[in-house]
């Protein structure tokens, strides 16, 4: 090779073998470029390099004295010169090279750049701190960007393997100290900018220089500019975009092919929705962290300028997996902990990841593990040490790298900046990482944020072996010895640090009754007003619970299996809320006055036909009901749908406390449970308790033809909730019956769903079937396309025994049809299922009524029971019969063509349906479930 073919202002014919800056691989006709570095002045060494070989030597110190035959070229900035002349020996490099700068970010950003082209079928190499990634070149790199002529050396390999992309991280190092330089870049990007390696730049300013360095020198004519146009920097960047004619490309930019319509997470998950040309795109992106988002974004649109087809790249993205040491989960726990990985090693980092790691598991506790470098940027300890205080909840103060620095010194400067309380110091990294690995409790998050992917600590003297993640894989591996592979059993074990309870028992449901108990179902043993559960462990036992929790340990029985407690009640819901913030499950609450157990049952029944649902049975509504449903969900279920009542203020607060609902429905608010409230308004502000338990950003569903649809929108507003609306008369109404139609036996109505409009099938046309299935289809608005759900998806519901169910009963000759509402009874309720009497076709059979108390009424009892004898006598019931005192005030007011006879026993119901119903006619039975109708009906349906 010729000098003056690669060095300007040389005419001199000087031939050279090759370039090099350490004077001990010198070799013969070599040019040693002596360079001064921050440690080692390259000057010293010319002599030696002379020895071995050395024909040229290049420096920008002034030199006086210089062997004879040796040619001597003094320059202003050597390293752009070695850079230069290293790219222009290896002519055949690829063609597309990119280049992403900034202070956090470029890693990942490179990383999922290489996925997405090597997703595609395109040969693709990335270079960073990560090292070389390629099909067929893979290395680890001393620094993010390699001096130049390894890279030009990497490149020509790379070039000879066909491999024409390229993305490399260009470190404020690297373009400071012009190791790209020579190198003509078709697309830059970046990232973003704050605070680190301020012990080399000395100041933001010069900082800042460095990175933009790339975008005012580096990038071809009308080349790409990829960046974030709300971060501060975009100003200057865009400037020098327009001085030098580069297109700049922005990650919300309207000329953009695609827009992301919306975002949420689901545990590890990301879930978009794109939109693309003219169809919605659902991708899932089994990432933690949303930031991951900015660089995936960033990365797309760099491979878009690579001239790969977006179509193609949207439909792969779904399969990127996380960079190494960057949001990584790390092992699996199976008390449904996580350990999370990241390089975060700036204070503008370790910020982006905890907040991250709070909007994507907002109930979850985080853990942090990290420390700070020595003989670094000493002024980013104390702002670290003040972020981790702020952002986490407990924090493991280890060693980073201390290189030549006193570590304890690093981690006081550190704690400068910490609520101390929060603080565990732990010299030792790897004792640290064991030890926060084994305090880790059922769903908390350790965030080992420093090192990443680091595979050596450097410790000054030495520089050992040391991997962050062997060392959390080799822990979770002995923490996961001592747990079972059942959640609720570790729940138990942690709750109240159960140490000698063996992990090999299995726990199917809870139980409270006794005599419901099957094979491995545990036993809560909870001392009642009237009955002592303690007294029933035995029975508990005989129906192999695998345990049981008891106030008191019963010697005669099996203690291993005996968990004593103070309060097995309060036990069950601690272990309930515990259980509730580990699992992903997605939980919909119903409250309301009335239809609260019909809609929980349409609504579990309508989710099971498109997703894995769980549902509270029975009406398992009160303060031993809640607890026992949630703690009996599947964890891997997709919804549990749970019910909850009250009767007095403060009910609703502390269950709603314990499920923390992801979504919670109002259905009305009306005279139920009156006696403990002074007006219906105290009855809605009680309901409202919900709204404010539910979880941040989660939904309310209401109804929007109740009176009390205002308030309860404007609480959940002021709570930052996202409100749905259903109604029938309500114009403004999210889902709203438009019209109903009978075909055949059948009803078809058509709903309006925000903006758009389609058809059910509904089996009757009663108008609390109607409310029930307009709450349901706003439910299922939020996570699914009602538009392609099935029109019969809610035809085959059966009604709840005791809510409206209709069955045929025979007493001696005579064929009776029983309506069963006797489950309970409230001034709404009542009206609802007269209403609903009313519309049956019963063709020449006659219908008949039988009412029990409304109870629970207070003062009000008098003027609410009056107000249902308008609607009666309205109606085409032919004999209204009654029993109970508070009956009368219906009864004594009916017209005397619907009265029948005041009945007191049950005896008196038989013969009512002996003697006054003939063959075929109705009896509808409605009651409070406190008069004993409920029982009295049960009888009857299997009495003859």
């Amino acid at each position: 090779m010729l000098l003056k073919d690669y060095i300007p202002d040389i005419d001199k014919k000087i031939f050279f073998s090759g370039i090099c800056f350490d004077s001990s691989k010198i070799k013969k006709n070599n040019i040693f470029f002596a360079i001064k570095g921050n440690n080692i002045d390259g000057n010293r060494f010319i002599s030696g390099a002379i020895k071995k070989g050395a024909k040229i030597i290049i420096t920008e110190k002034k030199i006086k004295k210089i062997p004879d035959g040796i040619q001597l070229i003094q320059v202003k900035n050597i390293r752009k010169l070695l850079a230069q002349v290293s790219f222009k020996i290896q002519k055949n490099i690829p063609k597309n090279l990119i280049a992403v700068t900034g202070t956090n970010g470029k890693s990942s950003i490179a990383d999922f750049y290489f996925q997405i082209l090597k997703l595609n079928n395109k040969n693709v190499a990335s270079i960073g701190t990560l090292g070389v990634k390629s099909n067929g070149l893979n290395l680890n790199l001393p620094n993010t960007t390699t001096d130049p002529i390894q890279l030009g050396e990497i490149l020509a390999k790379l070039k000879k393997q066909k491999v024409d992309n390229v993305i490399m991280e260009a470190s404020s190092h690297g373009l400071k100290q012009n190791r790209l330089d020579g190198l003509v870049f078709n697309s830059g990007i970046f990232t973003n900018f704050s605070q680190d390696h301020l012990d080399y730049h000395k100041n933001l300013k010069e900082y800042l220089k460095a990175k933009l360095y790339l975008f005012k020198n580096l990038i071809k004519p009308k080349g790409n500019v990829i960046t974030d146009e709300k971060i501060p920097e975009f100003k200057s960047i865009k400037k020098i975009a327009k001085n030098r004619n580069l297109k700049i490309h922005t990650l919300n930019n309207r000329n953009n092919e695609f827009k992301i319509l919306s975002h949420t997470f689901k545990d590890d998950t990301q879930i978009l929705k794109i939109k693309f040309k003219n169809s919605i795109k659902t991708i899932n992106l089994n990432l933690i962290g949303k930031v991951q988002l900015k660089n995936i974004l960033m990365a797309i649109i760099a491979a878009t300028k690579s001239k790969l087809d977006l179509k193609n790249i949207l439909s792969t993205i779904h399969k990127l997996k996380s960079v190494e040491g960057r949001f990584e989960r790390v092992g699996k726990i199976k008390n449904q902990s996580k350990v999370i990985l990241d390089y975060a090693h700036t204070p503008h980092a370790l910020k982006t990841c905890l907040l991250n790691l709070r909007e994507q598991f907002p109930q979850k506790k985080i853990y942090l593990l990290f420390g700070c470098g020595g003989n670094r940027d000493k002024d980013k300890r104390s702002k670290m040490g003040l972020i981790a205080s702020k952002y986490s909840d407990k924090i493991f103060l280890t060693d980073d790298n201390p290189r030549f620095e006193n570590p304890n010194k690093i981690r006081n400067d550190i704690k400068k900046g910490m609520i101390i309380s929060k603080v565990i110091e732990i010299p030792d990294r790897a004792k640290a990482l064991s030890e926060a690995i084994k305090k880790l409790n059922t769903g908390e998050i350790l965030l080992v944020a420093g090192k990443g992917h680091e595979k050596i600590q450097d410790l000054g003297k030495k520089k050992i072996f040391f991997s962050d993640k062997k060392i959390i894989l080799d822990s979770i591996k002995k923490k996961n010895l001592h747990l079972s592979n059942n959640l609720k059993l570790n729940i138990i074990k942690e709750k109240y640090n159960f140490k000698n309870l063996s992990s090999k028992f299995i726990i199917k449901l809870a139980r409270i009754n006794s005599r419901e108990v099957k094979q491995n179902d545990i036993f809560f043993a909870i001392k009642g007003r009237k009955k002592d559960g303690n007294n029933f462990v035995q029975q508990s036992f005989k129906n192999k619970a695998s345990l049981a929790v008891v106030n008191r340990i019963q010697k005669n029985l099996n203690v291993s299996r005996q968990i004593k407690v103070k309060n097995s009640l309060q036990f069950l819901s601690d272990i309930s809320k515990i259980f509730r913030k580990s699992i992903n499950t997605k939980i919909i609450a119903i409250t309301g006055s009335c239809g609260k157990t019909t809609l929980k049952e349409l609504l579990g029944s309508s989710l099971n036909k498109i997703s894995k649902v769980s549902i509270s049975p029975k009406s398992y509504n009160n303060k031993y009901g809640v607890p026992l449903s949630l703690f009996n969900l599947n964890h891997d279920d997709n919804y549990g749908v749970l019910e909850v009542g009250m009767d007095k203020k403060g009910e609703i607060d502390h269950l709603s406390k314990i499920i923390e609902p992801d979504i919670s429905v109002i259905t009305n608010i009306n005279y139920a449970h009156a006696k403990n409230f002074r007006t219906i308004k105290h009855i809605a502000l009680a309901k409202a308790e919900i709204i404010k338990n539910t979880r941040s950003n989660g939904f309310i569903v209401l109804n929007a033809d109740d009176n009390f649809f205002s308030l309860h929108q404007k609480i959940a507003l002021k709570n930052k909730l996202n409100v749905i609306s259903f109604g029938i008369k309500s114009k403004n109404s999210d889902i709203k019956l438009i019209n109903i139609k009978k075909k055949n036996k059948n009803f078809k109505i058509l709903v309006k769903i925000k903006n758009s409009k389609k058809y059910f099938w509904l089996s009757n046309n009663f108008q609390n079937n109607i409310y029930n299935t307009l709450a349901a289809l706003a439910v299922m608005t939020i996570d699914n396309d009602i538009l392609s759900l099935k029109d019969t998806i809610f035809l085959n519901f059966k009604t709840p025994k005791g809510r409206g169910d209709i069955s045929k009963i025979k007493i001696k000759n005579k064929s009776i049809n029983l309506i069963d509402e006797s489950y309970n009874s409230n001034p709404l309720s009542l009206k609802s299922a007269l209403l609903n009497y009313d519309k049956i076709d019963t063709k020449k059979s006659k219908k008949y009524l039988l009412l029990g108390d409304m109870l629970e009424l207070g003062i009000h009892s008098k003027k609410l029971h009056e107000s249902i004898v308008p609607i009666i006598n309205k109606t085409k019931i032919k004999k209204v019969f009654i029993k109970g005192n508070k009956m009368t005030y219906i009864f004594n007011k009916l017209l005397e063509s619907k009265k029948g006879r005041i009945l007191y026993n049950k005896s008196q119901i038989i013969d009512l349906i002996k003697k006054d119903l003939n063959n075929n006619d109705y009896l509808m039975i409605k009651a409070s479930n406190a008069t004993g109708f409920n029982k009295i009906v049960k009888e009857l349906k299997g009495l003859y």
